[in-house]
């Protein structure tokens, strides 16, 4: 496992989806899964609440500008 980042999908119903991009994870080298750890995940979660009381339907989230 090595220290990288990746994207984090949440399809909400059938009508929404907001991606967090670059969000800290741990990354296997030889078959690309990644772990991510709960505080950043919990963050994002935040990140995805926020954007739907805003009314996003589509959108990019980065995690590193709005962490």
């Amino acid at each position: 496992m090595v220290q990288s980042v990746t994207s984090l999908p949440y399809e909400i119903g059938s009508d929404k989806l907001i991606v967090v991009s670059e969000v800290p994870a741990l990354v296997c080298k030889q078959c690309g899964e990644y772990f991510v750890e709960i505080e950043h995940l919990q963050k994002a979660e935040k990140m995805i609440d926020k954007a739907k009381d805003d009314g996003v339907t589509l959108g990019i989230v980065k995690y590193q500008k709005a962490a």
